[in-house]
């Protein structure tokens, strides 16, 4: 029974820990995308609730990829709706690959990690209900090699 007691122990504290290590996320979501073939119909959305307005954040797209995704970039339109009901549209491009080919993020194995930054030190300046949407915006219509795609929004560190 006391080796039981333990056990759950050790592991609540790992649980734990793992969740002490991101405590300035506010948001962070990641949606699949079916086959790895992102189409440009399919757009992904990602809403939440802000409450501080005071805070400033850091704001990213996640984007993992195959290393057999084919351009070295990639543009999204991303359109954002705030709590008074305008909105806005945004085309957005991130450099994936160096000239040689060499990823920029973090590679494992046949898996490829961008994290994006799209916007820092900023604040949300009305709490409410915030909607962001990506579509990509490449010439083609399915965009292979695509995994995932997700935002982050997080408070800034004291020393950025």
């Amino acid at each position: 029974m006391k080796k039981w007691g333990l056990n759950s122990m050790v592991i609540f504290i790992a649980i734990a820990g793992l969740f002490a290590c991101d405590s300035n996320r506010v948001f962070d979501e990641s949606q699949a995308v079916e086959g790895q073939i992102w189409n440009n119909e399919d757009v992904k959305t990602f809403a939440f609730d802000v409450t501080d307005t005071l805070s400033p954040l850091n704001i990213y797209v996640n984007l993992r990829t195959t290393t057999e995704y084919p351009y070295s970039n990639i543009y999204v339109f991303l359109y954002s709706v705030y709590p008074n009901g305008t909105s806005n549209k945004d085309t957005l491009e991130f450099l994936l690959a160096k000239p040689d080919g060499e990823w920029l993020g973090d590679n494992s194995g046949t898996v490829v990690e961008f994290k994006g930054l799209i916007a820092s030190g900023g604040r949300f300046s009305t709490a409410g209900r915030y909607e962001f949407q990506l579509q990509h915006a490449m010439r083609e219509e399915d965009l292979p090699e695509i995994i995932d795609i997700g935002m982050r929004v997080e408070t800034m560190e004291m020393n950025e």
